[in-house]
Parts: structure tokens; sequence; C-alpha cells
């Protein structure tokens, strides 16, 4: 029919039921049809005990013309060095919407306190063109990683004064593509199914921090109606928009001899008990960030709370140590999080040996 608003209109967030009303907390929800805005249709609900009709919706989207997919694209897209005239026609030809650049100017103000990315674009407009800014490879590990490094970001970070002594990351992010054994992923073990049982957890201290990974996935997360491609669309908005993450889906890898080396110098058995003598072990680390004279390696979790992936990412960063020449445990914190919460721990704490004390 004319006139109609597809369905690939409905705004995702607004179709998951909510857990309470809004007015009066109550639990008591159903449907309550549909509302058609504009340029797309949100979900209704109906509260039975305060019998008011409301829809879901973040602060960020409301008063909003335009969704809010529309505009984290046109802030990506202007991110990648675009113009506002280059972003508005971009957007068009994606999304099929004409968006003022007056528009979008708004918006790249109204988020820019998030997107700290905005502060080193020019130097970064200057070492590269939009269209290779991100350099992209799939990676056909059991099923398919997309490895993403953002060009400018390395280069920034080689050049700069302050993350000097851990230049060398950038070297091994560039070197993954030929380096990769693609080999060893087929058979090897998941670094995200290892027990705990080489951490010494009377020495791990999670801390609660506010970070802005939180911020951004409470901003992206709702934009996406396939639970699949939440994850991915979380890592491209923050390797694009914030200042720090360097690259996404990195492949880590090790193989029998660093195995044996890690756990010479460390004091622990890595390997499960009944895994063959030439196992490896593999995973991709989510986030790979450099910030406040450290590397961070980050795990988006939805289930953060109760998931606490503690030895896998401590593996990330036992590899790490492994690729990058000089990097030593101290240099590395390991962080989880979802739209709620941000937890964080030092690796090196829970591998540090025990010496008794002598006599």
């Amino acid at each position: 029919m004319a006139g109609t608003i597809p369905r690939a209109a409905r705004v995702p967030h607004t179709a998951k039921r909510p857990e309470r009303c809004p007015h009066c907390g109550s639990t008591a929800i159903t449907r309550k049809g549909i509302r058609k805005k504009k340029i797309e249709i949100v979900q209704l609900w109906r509260c039975a005990s305060c019998k008011r009709v409301f829809t879901p919706t973040p602060a960020e989207l409301r008063n909003k013309t335009y969704p809010l997919r529309i505009v984290l694209d046109a802030i990506t897209l202007y991110n990648l060095g675009y113009s506002l005239d280059g972003t508005a026609d971009k957007l068009r030809s994606w999304r099929g919407h004409r968006v003022a650049r007056s528009t979008i100017a708004t918006w790249l103000a109204e988020y820019r306190p998030l997107t700290t990315y905005a502060r080193l674009r020019s130097e970064g407009r200057r070492l590269y063109p939009p269209r290779q800014v991100i350099r992209a490879i799939k990676l056909y590990h059991r099923q398919v990683y997309k490895f993403e490094y953002h060009r400018p970001k390395l280069a920034m970070l080689r050049q700069g004064r302050e993350h000097a002594r851990l230049a060398g990351v950038a070297d091994f992010l560039e070197r993954v593509p030929k380096d990769c054994p693609h080999e060893l992923f087929r058979g090897s073990e998941r670094a995200s199914q290892k027990s705990a049982d080489f951490i010494d957890a009377s020495r791990l201290i999670v801390a609660e921090k506010e970070n802005f990974a939180t911020r951004m996935a409470a901003l992206v997360i709702p934009t996406i109606g396939n639970n699949r491609l939440r994850h991915e669309a979380l890592q491209r908005f923050m390797l694009v928009n914030d200042s720090t993450t360097l690259a996404v889906e990195v492949p880590i890898w090790l193989p029998p001899s660093e195995i044996l080396e890690l756990e010479r110098e460390h004091g622990i058995l890595l390997r499960s008990p009944d895994a063959p003598t030439d196992a490896s072990i593999t995973g991709h680390i989510d986030f790979l960030q450099v910030r406040n004279g450290a590397v961070h390696i980050l795990d988006y979790k939805p289930d953060a709370r109760t998931n606490r992936p503690i030895a896998q990412l401590t593996i990330y960063a036992l590899a790490l140590t492994r690729f990058v020449p000089g990097l030593k445990l101290f240099d590395i914190k390991c962080g989880w999080f979802n739209e709620e919460e941000y937890l964080e721990f030092f690796p090196r704490t829970v591998l540090m040996k025990h010496h008794p004390k002598t006599p």
C-alpha cells in the first residue's frame, strides 16, 4: 500500500518487552499496537495497573525526527573523515533520507563529549582518506570474524610521546594479516572456554568503574534488532568514534611452545589436563585499546554481572606479551562491560608467583 512504512522500519528497542512500567513500576505490561512516526514504527505497550500507554524510549531518542541509527551513521561517517556534505550524500545513499548539513552538525555537537575521536579527526584526515581509515580482514576461524584496525590511530600511537613504549602494539596489529596461523584455530582449545584453575583467586580484585564503553553500548545496542549483529555494530562504532580503540576481533594464538614458556615463567598450567600435548590455545579480543599509559583488553558481555571472563582475558593478556616485544603484564589491564556496568582487573596480580618466606 502506498505510504506504508515497511516492517524493516520498526524500531528494535521498542519491540523488547519492558521490565516495568516507567510511570508506576508495575510489571503487568501488554502490547498495545504500534505508532507510525515519520520514518519509523514504534511498538506501544499498556500498563494494566495505571492504564497508561507508553513506548520504552531511551533519553537519546526523545524528540528526534530521525531514528537514532541514522544519527549514529552520520557521526561515524563524519569521523571517518567525510565532510558534512559528503556525510549527507552517504546517508542519502545508505538510508534513502536527505539530512541537512546543519542537522548533522547539531548531532555532532550533541555527541561530541562521547565521541572522543573528534579531537583527532583533523590529524586522521591528513594521514588517510576516509575509505582507507579502517583496514578490515575476514578471518575464517570456525566461524567468520571481522578483524579491523584503525590506521590513523596506529600512526598516532607511533608518533605520540605518551604511549611511545607501547608502539609495538601497532606493529603487531599490522602484522596480523600476514602472521596469523589460521590453521591453529581449527582444532585448538578456545580461550573463552578455559577454566580459571590457573588463576590465583585470592589475589583477584575486580573494580567497577564509570567508562565510555558502557555509555557507548547503551547508545548503540538499542538500535540493532538482530542480537548477532549488535556485537559488530558496537565494535565498529567504538573503533571509528572513540580515541582509544585501536582494533576489534584481534586474533590471539598460543602454540604449544609458547604455552610451555608461559607455564614455566608464571608457574601455572594453562592447558587442560586431558588436552593433547600438541594442543594450541586461540581466541579473539573484542576490543584492544591504548589509554592512560596501558593496553586495555575489553570484552563485551551482555550478562556482565554473572559472566566473569577472568581466565579468558588473562590468556589474552599473556598472549600479547608474547606478540609485542617489551610488553609486560604490568602494562595491561583487562575488563568486560555491557550497557550498565564496566568491570576491570589487573592480570598481573592473579599470576604473581608465591614465594615462601625464608625462616
